[in-house]
């Protein structure tokens, strides 16, 4: 009696067949890749081209976001404690360097100087236009700048001696720190008037 054996048919897969990767381990992936091989048609050679360039894609993905979870939190950990180290300077007269003075609201403004210069002019400019001068003797430090009698508006500063802009003199916002905040993780101090200002912009630190 004779015994008719059907031969094994291999499964093949279609062109478009896409592995799942989402928990695909290095070992998974040698397996798969063996199984293909053995059993795909030979006139129809399947393409593992793309489910490695899809594993590679997803193991980037991966690192990336354990990169960016750990950087997370250590940039959470880091503006906690600097916080906390910046509750210390609440109350604290402080002065921030700005790139320009206003007169649209209250605000005290300072020249800071690193040395004692006599006959310097000071230029309030709005775009290429000098709304107004003022000639005065600078003292190493702080000294008061007085915006009395000015229109409203936002004005550059600069500052001159013997006709040439001097560039050793920093324009201040004077104020009184009343809290220190985390605003979209960036560390702020706010002033009485409700300006919110970086601490990399302190130039001056004074009293209670």
């Amino acid at each position: 009696m004779e015994v008719s054996l059907k031969p094994f048919a291999p499964k093949v897969l279609p062109p478009n067949y896409t592995p799942g990767v989402d928990s695909m381990s290095s070992e998974d992936f040698l397996k798969i890749y063996l199984e293909t091989l053995r059993y795909q048609d030979p006139f129809q050679a399947q393409d593992l081209s793309k489910m490695l360039d899809d594993v590679v894609k997803l193991n980037q993905v991966r690192f990336f976001n354990d990169i960016r979870s750990f950087t997370e939190g250590i940039k959470a950990l880091f503006n906690q404690s600097t916080l906390i180290s910046s509750l210390s300077l609440v109350g604290k007269d402080v002065v921030f360097s700005v790139d320009e003075v206003s007169t649209l609201k209250e605000g005290k403004y300072t020249l800071l100087s690193s040395e004692d210069i006599n006959d310097v002019v000071v230029k309030f400019m709005d775009g290429d236009t000098v709304v107004k001068e003022l000639r005065m003797d600078l003292k190493k430090g702080l000294n008061e700048l007085s915006l009395d009698g000015f229109p409203g508006g936002q004005f550059k500063v600069k500052i001159y001696k013997d006709g040439m802009e001097y560039p050793y003199v920093q324009v201040g916002l004077r104020g009184v720190i009343k809290a220190a905040a985390v605003i979209n993780g960036e560390l702020l101090f706010e002033l009485a008037d409700g300006s919110l200002l970086s601490p990399s912009k302190i130039i001056y630190i004074g009293g209670a």
